[in-house]
C-alpha cells in the first residue's frame, strides 16, 4: 500500500532539487525486485590464473548460438514487415474502394474505425496480458546490459505480446515505427536463445550450460543493431513503394 505524503513533503515525485530523495516503503519494495551484477568479470589475480589453466577449445557452441540468434532475428523482422504491409495495404484498399464509389465520408469512417480498433487491440493486450512488454523496451535492455536483471523482460510471453502489439500499432497508421521494439526483440532473442533453456517449451540442452552466466549476457548486444537495421530498411522499402 502506498504511503500518502503532503504536497511539500520529501518523498514526492516532484520535490526540490536541493533535497535528497527519501525512499518510501513501497519504493523500496519495488527496488528489491531488481538485481544488479557487474558488467565484466573481476579480473583479479585468481581469475587470471583460472583462465590461464583452461584448455584451448574451439568455440563451436558460441558460433551455433550466434547462428540461431541471427536466423530468428531475421525471421522476426521479415514476418513483422510482411504483416505490417498486409495490414496497411488491406486498410487502404478498403478505403480506396469506398472513394472510387464517391463515398468519401464512408471511406474516411471505415479507415478511421479500423485504425482505432487496431490501436485498442495493440494497447489492450499489453495492459491486460503483459505490462512488461510496454514501451520500446530499450531502457530495460540497456539496464540488462549494464548489469540489472529486470523481471519478465526476456520471457516468451513478452516476446509474443511485444511483437503483436508493434505489428498492430504500426499497421494501424500511428506515427510510430518498429525500430525501437525490433531492437528490444533482437536483444530478447539473443538473451533467451543463448540459454537454450525454456520452462514454457520444456527445453534444456545441457551442451550449452556454460553459456548460462552473467558474463555471456552480451549475446543480446549483436542482434540489437541488426534488428534496427532490418526494421529501418523494411520501413524504407515500404515508404518508397
Amino acid at each position: 500500500m502506498e504511503e500518502k505524503t503532503g504536497f511539500f513533503q520529501s518523498g514526492r515525485d516532484y520535490e526540490s532539487r536541493y533535497v535528497n530523495h527519501r525512499y518510501l516503503s513501497y519504493e523500496k519494495k519495488i527496488l528489491s525486485q531488481y538485481e544488479s551484477v557487474d558488467y565484466f568479470s573481476p579480473h583479479s589475480k585468481v581469475y587470471k590464473e583460472w583462465v590461464a589453466k583452461q584448455p584451448a577449445r574451439f568455440e563451436w557452441d558460441r558460433w551455433v548460438t550466434m547462428g540461431c540468434i541471427g536466423f530468428l532475428v531475421g525471421l522476426t523482422a521479415f514476418v513483422m514487415h510482411q504483416g505490417i504491409s498486409l495490414i496497411s495495404e488491406s486498410m487502404h484498399e478498403v478505403a480506396l474502394n469506398q472513394i472510387e464509389e464517391s463515398k468519401i465520408g464512408e471511406g474516411w469512417a471505415v479507415l478511421t474505425g479500423i485504425s482505432i480498433i487496431l490501436v485498442l487491440l495493440s494497447s489492450s493486450i499489453v495492459v491486460i496480458w503483459c505490462p512488461a512488454a510496454g514501451g520500446s523496451g530499450l531502457p530495460e535492455l540497456i539496464a540488462y546490459l549494464n548489469g540489472t536483471n529486470v523481471r519478465r523482460i526476456f520471457s516468451l510471453k513478452t516476446y509474443v505480446v511485444k511483437f503483436i502489439s508493434c505489428l498492430l500499432a504500426v499497421g494501424s497508421g500511428l506515427p510510430v515505427g518498429p525500430e525501437g521494439p525490433m531492437i528490444a526483440l533482437g536483444g530478447l532473442i539473443g538473451a533467451s536463445v543463448s540459454q537454450f533453456k525454456s520452462k514454457v517449451l520444456k527445453l534444456d540442452i545441457a551442451l550449452f550450460k556454460r553459456l548460462r552466466n552473467s558474463e555471456d549476457r552480451t549475446f543480446s548486444t549483436p542482434p540489437s543493431p541488426s534488428s534496427s537495421t532490418q526494421a529501418t530498411s523494411a520501413c524504407s522499402r515500404r515508404t518508397t513503394t
